[in-house]
């Protein structure tokens, strides 16, 4: 069986470009190269250059959809590789995510005091129009294309 090929940055990052749109078939691994890009930078620059990912809607954010948008990254072993086992996991708290790693004396997932992400959706875009985030370095904005529009 041929090994599964997925999306790579390498050929996008070369154009040095402000701006990259990626435009793609689905499931390919569009989402997760960036997501693995922008933990490899939070992680590489001391912890400082933070992601944003940015949705149409909130509900894409909320509750199990929240947790499960790293799930890809967590279960390759990035997180861990990347901070030398320090951390090794990713909890999600209010459109916040964090590195985390479970503490078996307290019986759960304890995370960075600073988050590497934050969720922002268009249709709450009001709601975040006067605040800052100085530490965003990439932004992601996913599923900008539906099926409908």
């Amino acid at each position: 069986m041929a090994k599964p090929k997925y999306y790579s940055l390498k050929n996008i990052l070369k154009e040095n470009a402000d701006y990259n749109i990626i435009i793609g078939e689905r499931s390919n691994g569009k989402t997760f190269s960036v997501e693995e890009y922008g933990i490899t930078d939070f992680v590489n620059s001391g912890y400082k250059n933070q992601m944003g990912i940015i949705r149409r809607w909130n509900d894409d954010f909320t509750g199990k959809r929240g947790q499960q948008m790293f799930e890809g990254i967590v279960k390759a072993g990035i997180i861990s590789k990347l901070t030398n086992g320090e951390y090794t996991s990713v909890l999600y708290r209010a459109s916040r995510w964090y590195l985390s790693k479970y503490d078996e004396k307290i019986g759960k997932e304890v995370p960075m005091e600073k988050p590497f992400c934050y969720g922002f959706s268009l249709n709450s875009v009001e709601h975040d129009k006067s605040t800052t985030y100085p530490d965003i370095m990439t932004v992601l904005f996913d599923e900008f294309l539906t099926r409908q529009y």
